[in-house]
């Protein structure tokens, strides 16, 4: 056997043995999921490395890579739907066309190379009030206990909610408080949120919003 020869077998049963223990890629695999991640069009709404999402869209830089896969994997199969938006069309619509053409193993890639990139940091200053009242409301119904302090350190299976966007987090538990969304585990948070109110809601969200994770990182 050549050199030449020994040398791609070696490469080969080294790439084998990574992908039977699930090993993460390396500098190239980073590469590869942050290629993914732009020509599956996932920019377009989450923005570059996932920091800067439009409209409704979750920053997805630094979340939890198990959740991650998860929940694009719920809403390509339709357990995971949203409320429509001002066209009438389910807000997950648009991705769930995209994750059609994108395979599992693409999804896992792209998941573990956004758990790497540095979160943001909140956009701009809360209300002082607001924030105050929202970190009442966290601990006074027990977020912490499957999101962890300041939403930072979740149980598995459960989010970073601590430093996500405004607007995304009062859609999100308002479609969980009413409903909506049923996927996961937002059937046991359900309960907890029942009793909220709009404003209640808004101020969680807004404690939440400004907790700064790229500080924390």
């Amino acid at each position: 056997m050549t050199f030449l020869a020994k040398s791609k077998l070696a490469a080969l049963s080294l790439a084998t043995i990574l992908a039977t223990l699930n090993i993460p890629a390396r500098a190239e695999d980073a590469a590869t999921g942050k290629q993914l991640f732009m020509t599956r069009t996932c920019i377009a709404c989450h923005g570059k490395n996932g920091a800067k999402a439009i409209m409704m869209y979750p920053n997805l830089a630094g979340q939890n890579e198990a959740y991650l896969f998860e929940q694009m994997k719920d809403i390509a199969s339709g357990k995971r739907v949203s409320g429509p938006d001002a066209r009438g069309y389910p807000r997950t619509q648009a991705m769930k066309d995209v994750m059609s053409i994108v395979s599992d193993q693409e999804l896992k890639t792209i998941a573990a190379w956004l758990s790497t990139q540095p979160p943001p940091a909140p956009a701009q200053p809360g209300d002082a009030a607001q924030v105050a009242k929202g970190a009442k409301l966290y601990d006074d119904t027990g977020c912490a206990a499957c999101h962890g302090d300041q939403g930072l350190k979740p149980m598995p299976g459960y989010p970073v909610v601590g430093g996500q966007k405004k607007n995304y987090l009062v859609l999100q538990i308002k479609e969980i408080r009413d409903g909506v969304r049923t996927n996961g585990p937002s059937k046991i948070m359900r309960p907890v949120v029942a009793s909220l109110s709009d404003a209640d809601i808004d101020a969680l969200a807004e404690y939440l919003s400004q907790i700064n994770r790229a500080a924390q990182k």
